[in-house]
């Protein structure tokens, strides 16, 4: 008997040891290693948007944009079209030539803007309509007014 209970007692003292150094193990390999690089950095304002988001999502505070994407095309409306998409926070120039795109993104106190800009580019087949960057489904069907009503109604005026 004496023997079955030491063995059962020692089974329990190693499970308790086994439990204890699992809570206390780190989770990778490189968490073992000595620092050599700070694991933050202290100021990311040099960083892209794009690259602050991947190796610090969410540390820096990013507006919720809406943008829009159109082809060069004549006609009198399109150089007031290319001065509204100029004066967007994000402006970009895609392709050259016959090939131009113009993408405009707009952060939520600029909807008055992107729906002038929508209001000039919005009837030609080739524009995309973006939120967030990327294209989704119904963006303009159901994203574009949820904008202009909710967000841009908070715009001064």
């Amino acid at each position: 008997m004496e023997r079955r209970t030491s063995r059962k007692a020692i089974r329990v003292k190693a499970w308790i040891i086994l439990a204890r150094m699992s809570r206390d193990s780190v989770k990778t390999f490189a968490d073992r290693l000595p620092a050599v690089v700070p694991k933050e950095e202290a100021d990311i304002s040099h960083l892209s948007d794009e690259m602050a988001d991947l190796l610090y999502p969410g540390r820096r505070p990013k507006p919720f944009r809406m943008g829009v994407v159109f082809d060069a095309f004549g006609g009198p409306n399109y150089p007031r079209a290319l001065e509204i998409a100029r004066r967007s926070a994000v402006y970009r120039e895609l392709g050259t030539g016959g090939a131009l795109r113009h993408q405009a993104e707009f952060p939520a106190g600029e909807a008055h803007l992107m729906r002038d800009l929508y209001a000039i580019v919005g009837e030609i087949h080739t524009t995309e309509v973006l939120v967030e960057g990327r294209r989704v489904p119904y963006a303009r069907e159901l994203w574009l007014p949820l904008f202009w009503l909710f967000v841009g109604g908070e715009t001064p005026a």
